[in-house]
């Protein structure tokens, strides 16, 4: 097998994923009758993403399947990579750049959940507690929505500078009912203006360009409240992915480092994927 031959049969195993993931034939046996999706099962047994009898993801699907996320969520995750490495071979430039509003809104659909649980995992406290949420980077307003719909007492600004983004984000608050408690702006977060404004406050690193980052970080502390909570993701792909997604690689020691270095306490790393800090 050459390694374009290779390269092939990997594409159309991950291509599978996808395909078989939004019609729940990771989880059961398909329709005899429908060839197309008895071949792509065949080909994640061969391949040993899928095991059989009865049909289940094997370890190496549910290990590439974020905490907190529906399996469902693996077919929107392989057209959005897919749809990303398509714009990457056509020459385009570091960034989240996704333009699909259906590729747009599912991210924001499976954030809410994968982020509820890492906000569980390292500052569950401090979310019961909050009365005031930053989102930065706000996709779909999955985050928000998510996180309104549990805390009744919780209001919430989203931040975004993708104007698709943020037209989707308008339509699903909107749709949500927590109109009134979720404010969504066309804005980067370098330019965030708000004083002692924000209990809690989401930053996904791998989103935002280094420079961005370093020159909003005193901008965000002096938006958040005393005592207030940073939540920031950092990237766990490779150094290329990572980049083209915007914000680069970020470091555990190089994160902390930043944090304490604009000001912020307590600052402390959790998982290698996650870091937080207060005011």
């Amino acid at each position: 097998m050459t390694l374009i031959d290779d390269l092939n049969k990997q594409l159309w195993v991950v291509a599978a994923v996808g395909r078989l993931a939004g019609r729940g034939l990771l989880e059961r046996e398909a329709d005899p009758d429908d060839e197309v999706s008895v071949l792509a099962q065949q080909l994640l047994v061969e391949a040993g993403w899928l095991d059989t009898d009865p049909v289940r993801p094997g370890a190496a699907v549910l290990a590439g399947l974020p905490q907190g996320a529906p399996l469902s969520a693996l077919g929107g995750h392989v057209r959005e990579r897919l749809a990303q490495a398509v714009r990457f071979a056509d020459g385009a430039g570091p960034g989240w750049a996704e333009s699909n509003r259906e590729l747009v809104r599912f991210r924001g659909r499976t954030s809410g959940g994968i982020v509820r649980a890492i906000m569980g995992r390292c500052c569950g406290e401090a979310l019961a507690d909050a009365g005031s949420l930053l989102d930065v980077g706000v996709g779909a307003a999955g985050i928000p929505i998510r996180l309104c719909g549990e805390f009744p007492g919780l209001r919430a600004v989203g931040i975004d500078v993708s104007p698709v983004a943020v037209e989707v984000a308008r339509e699903e608050v909107a749709a949500s009912g927590f109109g009134d408690r979720i404010e969504i702006r066309e804005q980067s977060v370098g330019e965030l203006a708000e004083v002692e404004a924000f209990d809690l406050v989401w930053v996904p690193q791998q989103f935002i360009p280094r420079e961005v980052l370093v020159e909003a970080l005193p901008r965000v502390l002096r938006a958040m409240k005393g005592g207030g909570t940073l939540v920031m993701a950092l990237g766990r792909a490779g150094e290329l992915e990572n980049l083209m997604f915007g914000g680069g690689t970020l470091g555990d020691e190089e994160a902390v480092g930043l944090l304490e270095g604009n000001g912020f306490v307590d600052v402390r790393v959790w998982g290698g994927d996650v870091v937080t800090g207060r005011r």
